[in-house]
C-alpha cells in the first residue's frame, strides 16, 4: 500500500491519536535513556554490554522525526514552556557529578582541572539559557 493511500485512509483524528502516542512513546524513550544513563554511571559497563546507546539514540531520532512529520501534516504547534530554574541547577548538578563519577581513576588534578572547567561552563550555559 502507497503512502498516499495510506494517508487517505486515516482521519485527521487518527493521526492526532498517533501523534499523541508517538509523544508518549518519546516521553517513555526518553526516561529509559536517563535511566541508562544514570545506571551507566553508577556502574560503568552494565548498560553497554546488553544495550548500546546508539541504538537507543537512533530509535528516540526516528520517534522525533515522525512526530515532526505528522505535526507539520496535522498544523499542531507546541506553546513555549518556561524553563524551571531549580529543575536546571539540578540537572546541571548530577551531570557534573556524572563528570566527576566517570573521571575517578585518572589524577586528582586532572580530575579538578575538569571538574572546574565543567563547573565554568555549566555557569555560562546557565547564564545564556536561563538568565536571558
Amino acid at each position: 500500500m502507497a503512502l498516499g493511500q495510506l494517508r487517505s485512509k486515516l482521519s485527521k483524528n487518527n493521526i492526532l491519536i498517533i501523534y499523541k502516542l508517538l509523544n508518549d512513546l518519546l516521553f517513555v524513550e526518553a526516561v529509559f535513556f536517563l535511566a541508562a544513563l544514570f545506571g551507566e554511571a553508577l556502574l560503568p559497563g552494565t548498560i553497554t554490554a546488553h544495550v548500546g546507546f546508539s541504538k537507543v539514540l537512533i530509535a528516540v531520532g526516528i520517534t522525533m522525526l515522525a512526530i515532526l512529520y505528522l505535526g507539520n501534516k496535522t498544523d499542531v504547534r507546541l506553546s513555549e514552556t518556561k524553563i524551571n530554574k531549580k529543575t536546571a541547577v539540578l540537572m546541571i548538578f548530577v551531570l557534573m557529578l556524572f563528570l566527576f563519577v566517570s573521571l575517578i581513576k585518572i589524577s586528582i588534578f586532572l580530575n579538578i582541572v575538569l571538574s572546574i572547567f565543567a563547573i565554568l561552563s555549566g555557569y555560562y550555559i546557565y547564564k545564556i539559557v536561563i538568565d536571558k
